[in-house]
This record gives structure tokens, C-alpha cells and sequence, in this order.
């Protein structure tokens, strides 16, 4: 018999085996850096930010902030072994 789905403890998005394996795209970090400038859009920090540095400059240091945090950008890739 196999077990019932609705009685595990954790819902399936938790499970790190779902993670996926490929970074996000251009589009996909293009909408999460909308999404979390929307966010920001009310705040002292954001309207700091713009006035130091821009608009322009503002959102492309959010959306490498987001690249950042993606396990699989190739901006958190580190070299294996010795360098050529």
C-alpha cells in the first residue's frame, strides 16, 4: 500500500530534491527585481538609494543582488582545482 500523500508532514515545495537545477533567466530575474523594487518603492533605504546612485543603477544592483542569491548563477561559480 502507499502512503497516503496527505498525511506527510512537509508539503512537497520543501523538499530539496524538487530544487531546480538551472539559474533563472534573464526574464525570470527581470520580474523578481520588479516585484522587489514594487516592494522597496515606499522606503527611506530605496529612496537613498535612488538619490545616491540612480534609478538606472538602483534596480541593476538589486537584480545582481538577486542573481547573487541564485545557488546556480554562475556568479556564485567557483573554479574546482588549480587555474590554467
Amino acid at each position: 500500500m502507499e502512503d497516503d500523500p496527505s498525511k506527510d508532514p512537509e508539503p512537497s515545495w520543501l523538499d530539496p530534491s524538487n530544487d531546480r537545477n538551472t539559474p533563472y533567466s534573464d526574464a525570470e530575474l527581470d520580474r523578481l527585481t520588479d516585484d522587489r523594487i514594487a516592494l522597496l518603492l515606499d522606503t527611506p533605504a530605496w529612496r537613498n538609494l535612488v538619490a545616491d546612485v540612480g534609478t538606472q543603477r538602483a534596480r541593476e544592483l538589486v537584480r545582481s543582488r538577486l542573481a547573487g542569491r541564485d545557488p546556480n548563477s554562475l556568479a556564485n561559480w567557483q573554479p574546482i582545482g588549480p587555474g590554467h
